[in-house]
């Protein structure tokens, strides 16, 4: 029983700390539009930009693990936009416009 028990705790901190050992991206969140708006990465939230009147580069950053996901925006009198796309250890950035167009974009692994 001690042993089973053993077992299994050793099983679920290495899964645990695996998922912790993942690589990780910068992404960063650019607001150019005059509302206030969430990002989400893979439907959570991953950080907010207050209304930005200026319209001038409001943002703000996130770190995701590498991989494929799904980047969206979501805010008052705002259509859903999203993209999906692949983000390496270079990391991504989007941006919402002062148009309220919504753009993705992975950076190239570059030598």
């Amino acid at each position: 029983m001690r042993l089973r028990l053993l077992f299994t705790f050793c099983f679920i901190h290495r899964c645990l700390a695996a998922g912790q050992d993942a690589p990780k991206a910068h992404v960063r969140f650019f607001n150019d539009s005059a509302k206030a708006v969430n990002f989400y990465v893979d439907n959570k939230v991953s950080c907010s930009v207050p209304a930005n009147p200026e319209e001038n580069n409001a943002y703000c950053d996130s770190e995701v693990s590498t991989g494929k996901h799904k980047l969206s925006v979501r805010g008052p009198k705002l259509a859903l936009q999203s993209c999906e796309l692949f983000i390496g250890e270079r990391g991504a950035e989007a941006n919402l416009s002062k148009g309220e167009r919504f753009r993705c974009f992975a950076f190239l692994r570059g030598d």
